[in-house]
């Protein structure tokens, strides 16, 4: 039997999952660590805190993205609805983050694709490059071009920048540049 009594921010965002994945298994290892088993898949989460204690961050690993397949961003985004208490003031203080990005810029992300889609079904996001909490690089294509973007999701805006190979078609790289301003402006009239 396990006697482990997790921290409550951990807790809470294991119940969250759990809420959403019923069958899903649950196994504490530590008062700031869990494991969830769905089928073969694994999810691990653990809860940090900062150098004063105050503020908890969840670091969860989840290799297979069962967390963005069963649309939980928004509500990892949003701990604290619902919560009372002292639990309530935990969670306000929290930050999730999802392998390796802030959900917070997960979202962002998300958007940033919807963006560059209604633009022209020309883009395709191929795949993350660099994780860093609030910035991503990130592979795209613009047709056959591929080129580096990079969103970065400061307190008070969003970047996003595209890199490119000295042998890129120059008029391509002025219609990408143009999107990504676009796109830039329209992530922090939403966002910020």
């Amino acid at each position: 039997m396990n006697t482990i009594t997790p921290y409550p921010v951990l807790a809470h965002v294991v119940n969250i999952i759990k809420n959403v994945i019923s069958d899903i298994k649950i196994e504490y290892t530590a008062t700031g660590v869990a494991k969830l088993k769905d089928g073969n898949d694994t999810i691990d989460l653990e809860q940090l805190f900062d150098s004063s204690g105050n503020f908890a961050r969840i670091l969860i690993k989840d290799p297979r993205d069962i967390i963005f397949s069963e649309d939980l961003l928004p509500t990892m985004k949003n701990l604290a609805d619902g919560a009372e208490g002292n639990l309530k003031s935990a969670l306000q203080k929290s930050t999730v983050i999802i392998n390796g990005i802030d959900v917070d810029t997960l979202l962002i992300l998300e958007d940033a694709k919807d963006e560059f889609d209604q633009i022209s079904n020309s883009y395709e996001f191929v795949r993350p490059l660099e994780k860093e909490i609030t910035t991503v690089k990130s592979h795209f294509k613009f047709g056959s071009n591929s080129f580096v973007l990079t969103l970065m999701n400061e307190k008070d805006q969003i970047f996003v920048t595209p890199e490119f190979a000295a042998s890129f078609d120059a008029a391509v790289r002025k219609t990408v540049e143009n999107d990504s301003l676009k796109v830039q402006e329209a992530l922090n009239a939403s966002f910020k």
